[in-house]
């Protein structure tokens, strides 16, 4: 008899037992030789809580009024119990933390009621926050509000600084919410600039350090390019390249090169560092890269995938050094069609550092920057191809999205001081098109020979999601019909463009429709990418920012460039470390993408923290039941209680609408153009709440105040059953 039968057993003598049964008499109900079985089971079985021993007396769980669940306290005081799928209200205080799994007494089931009698287990492991000093001993201040009833000693130490950003890893549990901790890693000092970013992107999982094996290889590699490096290379040093970045850009990645051919083809070179002729697959260096998946530019302040003693040195292709490369030359048609390609590695040594702002004044026209001079006719021949190459792409049915970003501004300790729109000029979309063009001619040469190899994939869109899209454009105005004849890339391509055809309303819509499309993501399978409208792609262009890049400059070097023949078991085995390493990339970008969203949530409510009573110019981008969310001119955004309008608001799901119950107020619909007060702002909790003061421009496409016509205009199948008076408008600040 297995022990699966023993405990089953075990089970129904427990249960049978309503009024509790002794441990003498369990053991006496199985022969001698299987008592000690059945007491490592018992064991078991009170260390999972299936069982509660009360007064000498063994409980199967079910016979008592105990229950294992797991205690939630979420914000503003919201604390629970979940038992299963059931919600039950916490009855009395506790010490218990969020997340942690509690023995509990029912006290009431209608409605359910429990109260925790202890604390079974504690998931949290390491804690962050501030050093701080209590009676000639080392404590630490947990940031996170929910872990500040726990009193967590430090190892008293030199190393230890009192200020300290810190992160520990808790001991044993001393008595009740006392625990040593042992420090793990120093973010910094809480004084620090940008010490918030830092600790908001330790939360992530986005560490700010490396490995000292790493720290050891990055400063024992070279400050300059060998004459031993540069065999077997093409010689590029005397061709006219440069690269084109930011203002403050340190680590770059990519630089250009232009010739027009006697045929009128353009020859395009495309030169990207070559950060794996200096980071050995399975390094220090190259393990730490692969752990951090991307380099983090968050706020202004850069996380970077490699020590900056590399990425910003002889990884970075900086002006007026030799520098190693791999190229990939495409001549190109006058239709953007690459006719030829050659992939190899080079030498070159960038002729100059440019930047977006200058290139954009060359191609418009305006005053040349010093400097610039010799390359003005170049310049003009690249833009004129990216124009080409661009018409290519949305003719193939591309995505066209012009979505604003948001660019924060800090002083010099770290306090934002300005928000700004993203600019995506000329000169930066000059450089987009000739990256995708790069990523996609490497792509086609990888695919062309089922070479391993890690795709940057988007798939298409479920054909329901984009009907409901549709049926919301119809909804809130914007009149649109689903054509028959077009799939869904050249559907989603029209929609985009007809959302341009609504101005600064037709910006509102495009978050909404993004939500419509699936995560792009790396994955070894090439399924294509769906908003390039691409059959091949990959990433290529920025080894020193994407760890994926640098699987696509190994493979580059291990089949396209080398003549060796390799076994089917080579190639498994590498497409099994590719599928590995496309997950481990797609999620540390995911973790990254949060932070981001995390860190500017964070950053735009402390600005706004210093602007309560301040009045903003902003547009409605969402409303539902609870309220609105208002984007400013600045791209900060704050949501609006239903609660705080003038009159009792209800929600009309047919024109996702909220309507004045009292005809002296307006309605509200999307890409209203509103004035706002800021009344509240959390930097802790990243939070903005906005109060309404007056409208200043009423969505036309919809409100039937405005235009009567235009509503009539919309395929809405359902009628709005609320009936509309005439609008009086009313002086919100008044």
């Amino acid at each position: 008899m297995n022990i699966s039968n023993e405990e089953f057993r075990l089970n129904q003598i427990l249960k049978g037992a309503v009024n509790g049964i002794t441990k003498k008499e369990i053991l006496s109900r199985f022969s001698e030789q299987k008592r000690e079985l059945i007491e490592m089971i018992l064991s078991e079985k009170e260390l999972r809580h299936d069982l509660i021993i009360l007064d000498d007396r063994y409980f199967h769980i079910t016979n008592t009024n105990y229950r294992v669940g797991v205690f939630k306290d979420k914000k503003y005081n919201n604390r629970f119990i979940l038992i299963g799928n059931d919600m039950y209200t916490l009855a009395g205080d506790t010490s218990a933390i969020d997340g942690d799994t509690v023995l509990v007494s029912i006290v009431n089931t209608r409605p359910k009621v429990a109260k925790i009698e202890k604390t079974i287990e504690r998931k949290i492991t390491d804690v962050y926050g501030d050093v701080e000093m209590i009676k000639d001993d080392y404590y630490l201040r947990p940031e996170n509000p929910k872990f500040q009833k726990l009193k967590i000693k430090l190892n008293n130490n030199s190393n230890i600084i009192v200020g300290s950003k810190v992160v520990v890893e808790l001991g044993e549990e001393t008595s009740e919410n006392h625990y040593d901790g042992v420090i793990t890693a120093v973010i910094g000092n809480s004084t620090d600039a940008g010490i918030d970013i830092l600790m908001e992107a330790y939360k992530y999982g986005i560490e700010n350090y490396f490995s000292e094996e790493a720290r050891v290889e990055a400063d024992n590699l070279p400050l300059s390019v060998s004459d031993k490096d540069k065999i077997g290379r093409c010689d590029l040093t005397d061709k006219q390249v440069f690269t084109i970045d930011g203002d403050d850009t340190k680590d770059i990645d990519d630089a250009i090169s232009l010739e027009v051919l006697e045929n009128g083809n353009y020859k395009l070179g495309v030169h990207i560092t070559d950060v794996t002729h200096y980071v050995e697959k399975g390094s220090a260096l190259d393990q730490d890269a692969y752990n951090k998946g991307t380099s983090s530019y968050l706020a202004g302040k850069v996380i970077p995938m490699y020590p900056s003693i590399f990425s910003n040195g002889i990884g970075s292709l900086n002006p007026n050094v030799d520098r190693l490369t791999l190229t990939c030359e495409m001549e190109i048609d006058s239709r953007g069609n690459v006719v030829k390609y050659n992939i190899f590695p080079s030498v070159i040594n960038s002729n100059k550092q440019m930047t977006y702002k200058n290139v954009n004044d060359v191609i418009k026209g305006n005053d040349i920057p010093e400097g610039y001079e010799e390359f003005v006719e170049t310049l003009k021949s690249m833009y004129k191809l990216s124009l080409i190459l661009r018409r290519n792409r949305l003719s193939r049915g591309a995505l066209d999205i012009d979505r604003e970003e948001l660019k924060i501004e800090l002083d010099e300790n770290g306090m934002p001081i300005e928000f700004q729109k993203r600019i995506q000029d000329d000169a930066e979309n000059l450089i987009e098109e000739f990256m995708l063009i790069a990523n996609e001619t490497v792509a086609k040469s990888l695919a062309s020979k089922n070479y391993p190899a890690m795709y940057r994939v988007h798939d298409t869109p479920s054909g329901a999601k984009v009907q409901e899209f549709i049926n919301l454009l119809n909804k809130i105005g914007m009149p649109y019909y689903r054509h028959d004849k077009y799939d869904l890339q050249k559907e989603m391509q029209l929609i985009g463009n007809e959302l341009k055809k609504y101005g600064e309303v037709g910006k509102a819509m495009l978050l909404p429709f993004l939500k419509t499309l699936k995560k792009a993501n790396y994955s070894i399978d090439n399924i294509g990418h769906f908003g390039l409208a691409s059959k091949e792609y990959v990433h290529f262009t920025s080894p020193i920012r994407r760890y994926p890049d640098n699987t696509i400059h190994r493979a580059i070097k291990k089949y396209i460039l080398s003549d060796e023949v390799h076994t089917d078991e080579e190639i498994d085995e590498d497409l099994f470390e590719l599928d590995q390493a496309a997950f481990q990339s797609s999620e540390r970008e995911k973790l990254a993408d949060r932070c981001e969203l995390a860190i500017v949530a964070m950053k735009t409510a402390e600005y706004m923290e210093k602007h309560i009573g301040e009045k903003f110019t902003g547009r409605i981008i969402q409303i539902d039941s609870k309220g609105i969310t208002v984007q400013l001119d600045n791209l900060i955004e704050g949501r609006v209680k239903i609660s705080s309008l003038p009159c009792p608001y209800e929600f009309n799901e047919d024109t996702l609408s909220l309507v004045a119950i009292d005809d002296d107020y307006e309605d509200f619909y999307y890409g209203d153009l509103v004035e706002v007060e800021v009344y509240d702002a959390n930097k802790e909790n990243k939070t903005i709440e906005f109060e309404i003061t007056d409208i200043l421009e009423q969505n036309k496409y919809i409100n039937p105040s405005v235009n009567d016509d235009c509503r009539n205009q919309a395929i809405v199948k359902e009628v709005s059953k609320v009936k509309r008076k005439d609008k009086r408008r009313t002086k919100w600040n008044s």
